[in-house]
């Protein structure tokens, strides 16, 4: 939980300047931002059931609950894919996506046009506007600002990190 709230606030921070980010309607941020062509609305309807989330994702899918945070939480995940969900009508029935976090070059995130995987070159983003802050590209809903797509780059020009973050 330590790590998710660390990386929230690392994501808000670069994303606060709009000057550095790339904005998404939200027909491009549902039904755009696919992890292995799996839709980020898909998940987001998943709720973090395990399993749709197999059905999404394999098999390979793993759960680990949380009743010990502020609200109830699961945490899902494969070799490929991590994903947080956070319950905070500690119901237990009203799951929402908090992140995703790629693991492996298996993994193709498409968003705006681009098919970008771990390891992959700089120049794939083109003329998208680049955070030389953060050294990343950062993608975010147009209306609100409460989804951001993180793409951070290392100092060999290649992606390093690929996380989504739902506020």
């Amino acid at each position: 939980m330590k790590k998710i709230i660390l990386t929230t606030i690392i994501l808000f921070s670069s994303l606060c300047c709009s000057a550095q980010l790339n904005n998404l309607s939200d027909n491009e941020l549902f039904d755009g931002i696919k992890f292995n062509n799996v839709s980020l609305g898909d998940i987001m309807v998943a709720s973090g059931d395990l399993t749709k989330m197999r059905s999404l994702f394999g098999n390979s899918i793993q759960e680990r609950p949380n009743t010990t945070a502020p609200f109830l939480a699961k945490f899902l995940w494969n070799n490929q894919l991590s994903f947080g969900f956070e319950d905070e009508t500690d119901t237990g029935n009203n799951y929402d996506l908090t992140y995703i976090k790629v693991k492996s070059n298996i993994v193709v995130v498409n968003v705006k046009g681009l098919s970008i995987k771990l390891y992959d070159d700089k120049s794939k983003f083109k003329d998208f506007l680049f955070n030389e802050k953060d050294s990343s590209y950062n993608f975010t809903d147009a209306d609100t600002g409460s989804v951001g797509l993180s793409f951070k780059i290392n100092k060999y020009n290649k992606v390093s990190e690929i996380e989504l973050i739902c506020f």
